[in-house]
């Protein structure tokens, strides 16, 4: 599109913005196509995001689990928390992580919890 207007901008003598105008264009999205033109795309990969855990965390979560495998998944997180282990945002990524690992979750709690009710 940069190449097409700028080609016949050029022929015809009509300046960019009107050019832009009568093909319906946004200015602001052919000026950033324009400015970005001749860059490789590279937003197409995935962008690491600080929430995300790393081999090191996740397999520290793994080799908790193997050392306390009678505790469910909330209980897991919560001594995690309490030993220095790993600070997760959510139980939920423990049980994402362990039911990914084939491992055989535990979704009751303890004693008191409602779910033993």
């Amino acid at each position: 599109m940069v190449d097409f207007v700028r080609r016949w901008g050029e022929r015809t003598g009509i300046t960019i913005p009107r050019f832009i105008r009568w093909l319906g264009m946004a200015p602001s999205k052919f000026f950033a196509w324009r400015a970005r033109y001749g860059q490789v795309n590279e937003h197409i990969r995935w962008i690491p995001r600080d929430f995300w855990l790393e081999e090191r965390e996740k397999q520290a979560i793994i080799d908790f689990h193997d050392r306390h495998p009678l505790e469910g998944t909330r209980r897991l997180t919560f001594m995690m928390l309490d030993q220095d282990i790993v600070a997760v945002r959510s139980c939920r990524t423990n049980y994402g992580l362990l039911c990914g690992c084939s491992f055989t979750i535990r979704c009751t709690g303890g004693p008191g919890s409602s779910r033993n009710m």
